[in-house]
């Protein structure tokens, strides 16, 4: 023990020491001391010339390198049109070192003798932000946002929307550090056009107290900010569009922005039967269980009322959009404001109303392993969803002086879903005789109110360092359904018989959760603090399910079906953090105690149910900067969760009678260990890239589900605690860019390793998953005219099964094709080709699915403001997506209708008004160009 806290005390003396470099300071200016933005500032070795550090001068010519050794170093200035100017640098007594003004002299030159360049710095590593440059990726007209972070190194935009960052889900989207419609990512990036961005950023996004207090609390979300060009941020800029074409396929769109000074409106309206929604389907899908149901295969179909719960599945990632698939009509619009109010309130608001349609024919397969042996189950389901939506968000953030200031928040929405279920399904034995068989139709209507409000309140006191925040926060959520059911059940075999099951059912949902949380901090001495901080929030859960029975009119109330349960989630937690800050360090260690208490009572049976816990979450997170464009964070933390309502209702759910569900109040939370580090290195003088993100996860207590498969093949599922499960993630991305042969290179990797228990007939389990993907991406622009893009993407999967001799693999790859042509400067001509396959185990599970788009355009009126598109989607007319998924006990094939092949002729209007009176475009020094001379 005591070799480990000298160790640790000689690390972090070291670190001290070497933190105690020097920041150098200057203006580089021209021979009229006029400040010479985006100028490149080289530190380099004297001995080698090689590259220590840069910077790039900001629009007043000010620059500053941080952390810079103790030693002798060389310092080189470059500006186009400019000599370039060598100065040496030797450390000063202090941690300063100010060169004052810089100025650099005419270089005069002529064409012949000298060729100057200029080449987009694509990335830089700035902090804990990865900043890319729009301009250096080439937008195409009325492309959008998703079209332009698909190009950028590191960033994946998979086939239904959600963005990718280093591997990391991006939760959020901001557009200049303000919400757009809300927390919903897609709402910026399928929505905004692609040519009014001129950086994008991606961080992670601390709550809003550890920015005011500059503490890390560990809440994070990944984060995209949209930072628009100049000329947008003071002007009106959209478009409109408008197509039909064969199938009688049309697609409609509106996107109008005004941004100035004072702040930003926006206004969306969409409508189209081409699977394109310009929203999450989240809730949608969550709501009607439309996901859950085309993914969970249940035996017989089932009531789609909403339903869900933890499942021990093991999802792969093979791109076969089962939530989007099926044929799509959707209608939505909405807006967005953003205002200062005075000069102390800023005010965000946003109103957004969608209307969703959803038809969706699909076959399962379904191979399941017992030790006793395999047995299959096949089905045949149709579905029609439908959905309507509206959603509110308001954000006021009013300062009262330089000290305080109020943070007010609230959203809410409403969600009203039909659905209609026709389904056929079997299963059948290891030999192919049938064991059970059902045709099931069900019908479900349901209403959902959700509403969330938070008040905090910031304080800074007396002295630097020294703050206190307070806060309490609000939700409830009020959900309704209704449903019915008509199944025809049969079950062969030696006690064979039918089952007519008619039943009508009401489940009523209610929760509501009120929370107070406060922060202090305290400096402790220069670039030291000591922050505390309590939180207490109280849940209330209740669940009301109703059942049925059904002969004509008549309706009779199923007790073993029917029930009542309620329970009450209590949960202090407090604790203590240690912040350091240092030059090329930051470094957080503390721990939370959490007190918990759970009071659940069955009604329906006076069953009472009383549970208490305690729980200590360390937590250590540590950011360290080694030069301006290389940097690494990890992080440590434990987290407590506890099971939800519907893990812990005794109810047994018969939507589908073959497959049962039934609730378990002796559930404990789980306990949550998370480990990850973050690695980013960007040279923007070589343009070479290296990202990489390492996590680990070990839960005690997991919940997972246990399932009871009887004599008849009827499934029983229950959720339990297991001893642990373990889950590692790795993803590695490197990208560099040749200039000379106008070519930029991204390639990727991920591998994901899981470990987990799973239950089958009351027999434990090991489960080990292990999958592999691969991605690359090779861009060709040798001019502004032409662009051609070369794509693979490989993800394979293995499962291993304790009981089983078998190895479940399956294997993906897509390859693709794309290129875009301008010539007579206003025709464009478009083209993209993609290659699908799919391998299972067996050959029954194997497809090739080959996709081809093209498009011609014209651009005309002033500007360019028009154009003409014609288009051809899916033109080899492969109407099929295919999805398969491996679970704790079985591998499965979803085969579901899409879209065939047809044409769209689209009429596009684009707007950009400028509000001030000089084109910013025209400023020098725009976009942070490096300045090559050769």
């Amino acid at each position: 023990m005591q070799r480990i806290i000298y160790s640790l005390a000689f690390l972090l003396y070291a670190l001290f020491v070497q933190a105690q470099d020097f920041a150098i300071r200057g203006v580089v200016s021209d021979p009229d001391h006029g400040g010479l933005p985006n100028a490149t500032v080289l530190l380099l070795n004297p001995g080698d010339s090689t590259m220590v550090n840069y910077a790039l001068t900001n629009m007043q010519g000010q620059f500053e390198i941080r952390n810079v050794s103790r030693r002798e170093h060389l310092l080189r200035i470059t500006y186009i049109g400019y000599a370039t100017r060598f100065e040496k640098i030797t450390p000063p007594p202090g941690n300063q070192l100010d060169l004052g003004e810089l100025s650099l002299l005419n270089e005069r030159v002529t064409l012949k003798e000298v060729s100057v360049t200029e080449e987009r710095i694509a990335m830089r590593v700035k902090n804990d932000t990865i900043e890319y440059d729009a301009l250096a990726f080439k937008a195409l007209p009325n492309e959008v946002v998703e079209d332009l972070l698909k190009r950028m190194p590191g960033i994946e935009v998979q086939s239904d929307g959600n963005v990718l960052a280093q591997g990391e889900t991006v939760r959020r989207v901001l557009v200049d550090g303000k919400e757009f419609f809300g927390r919903d990512p897609k709402m910026a990036t399928q929505n905004l056009p692609a040519d009014a961005v001129s950086k994008v950023h991606v961080f992670d996004q601390r709550s809003e107290q550890a920015l005011f207090t500059g503490i890390d609390d560990g809440e994070r979300e990944r984060t995209i900010n949209l930072e628009l060009k100049e000329d947008r941020k003071e002007g009106v800029f959209g478009n409109s569009s408008l197509a039909y074409g064969t199938e009688e396929r049309f697609q409609g769109k509106l996107n109008i922005n005004r941004f100035d000074n004072k702040g930003q409106i926006s206004i969306l309206g969409m409508g189209n039967n081409v699977n394109q929604t310009g929203f999450s389907i989240g809730e949608y899908l969550n709501f009607s269980g439309g996901a859950q149901a085309l993914a969970s295969g249940r035996g017989g179909g089932g009531m789609q009322v909403s339903f869900n719960s933890n499942s021990s599945s093991i999802p792969i990632s093979f791109d076969g959009q089962p939530a989007t698939n099926g044929l799509m009509t959707s209608w939505a619009g909405g807006a967005n404001v953003n205002r200062k109010i005075g000069t102390k309130t800023d005010l965000t608001a946003s109103y957004f109303y969608n209307q969703l349609g959803h038809e969706v024919t699909q076959d399962l397969e379904r191979e399941n392993f017992l030790p006793s042996g395999n047995f299959f189950f096949d089905q045949a389901s149709s579905q029609d969803n439908r959905n309507y939506n509206h959603r509110l968000n308001l954000r006021l953030d009013h300062t009262f002086s330089e000290a305080s200031s109020l943070l007010l928040t609230a959203n809410t929405s409403l969600n009203n879903t039909r659905g209609l279920l026709q389904s056929n399904s079997q299963t059948l034995n290891a030999e192919g005789l049938m064991q059970n068989s059902s045709i099931q139709n069900s019908e479900s209507e349901g209403q959902r109110l959700n509403l969330e409000t938070s008040l905090l309140w910031r304080q800074r006191l007396n002295k630097p360092g020294r703050t206190f925040t307070a806060g309490v926060d609000f939700s409830t959520v009020d959900n309704d359904q209704e449903a019915t059911l008509d199944a025809l059940n049969r079950y062969f075999g030696n006690n064979a018989f039918d089952e007519d099951l008619l039943q009508n059912s009401l489940l009523g949902t209610f929760n509501r959760s009120l929370g107070f949380n406060t922060n202090y901090t305290e400096p402790l001495g220069q670039r030291l603090f000591l922050e505390a901080n309590y939180r207490i929030t109280q849940n209330f859960n209740e669940v009301d399910q109703q059942v049925f029975d059904r002969e004509g009119e008549v309706l009779t109330i199923n007790d073993l079906l029917t029930n009542q349960y309620s329970n009450t989630y209590l949960y202090q937690r407090g604790g203590l953090n240690l912040n350091m800050n240092r030059d090329r360090f930051n470094l957080t260690v503390g721990s939370n105690l959490q007190l918990s208490r759970l009071r659940g009572e069955i009604l329906t049976s006076n069953q009472e149910i009383n549970r208490d816990y305690t729980h200590v979450l360390p937590a250590l997170r540590f950011n360290y900067e080694f030069n301006s464009f290389r940097r690494m964070m990890a992080n440590y933390e434990t987290s407590v969760q506890e099971p939800s309502i519907l893990q812990l209702q005794p109810l047994v759910d018969n939507r589908d009678p073959l497959n049962l569900y039934v609730g378990n109040p002796q559930l404990k939370p789980s306990y949550r260990h998370r480990a990850n580090i973050r690695f980013n290195n960007f040279n923007p003088l070589t343009s070479f890239g290296f990202f990489t993100f390492l996590s680990a996860e070990y839960v005690n207590n997991a919940i997972t589900n246990a399932t009871n498969i009887d004599e008849q093949l009827i499934r029983t599922i229950t959720p339990v605690n297991v001893k642990n499960n373990m889950n590692l993630r790795a993803n590695v991305n490197f990208n560099f860019s040749v200039p000379k042969i106008k070519s930029r290179f991204m390639v990727g990797s991920n591998l994901t390793h899981s470990e987990s228990i799973n239950i089958l007939n009351g027999v434990d389990q090991d489960i080990a998953n292990n999958i592999l993907g691969a991605n690359a991406r090779y861009t060709f622009r040798p001019n502004d005219n032409i662009e051609t893009n070369l794509t693979a993407l490989f993800n394979q999967q293995l499962t291993k099964y304790e009981f089983s001799s078998l190895e479940q693999a399956f294997l993906n790859q897509t390859y693709g094709a794309e290129a875009n042509w301008t010539f007579l400067e206003n025709y464009r001509l478009g083209a993209s080709y993609r290659y699908q396959i799919y391998e299972g185990r067996t050959e029954a599970f194997d497809r090739k699915i080959p996709m081809l788009d093209f498009s011609f355009s014209r651009s005309f009126l002033k500007g360019n403001a028009g154009e003409l598109k014609l288009s051809g989607y899916n033109l080899l007319n492969q109407d099929l997506g295919v999805t398969q998924s491996a679970d704790a006990n079985f591998i499965q094939r979803q085969v579901t209708n899409s879209m065939g092949r047809y044409f769209l002729l689209t009429f596009t209007y684009s707007l950009n008004r400028s509000l001030n009176a000089f084109d910013s475009a025209s400023r020098p020094g725009r976009g942070g160009r490096m300045h090559i001379m050769h």
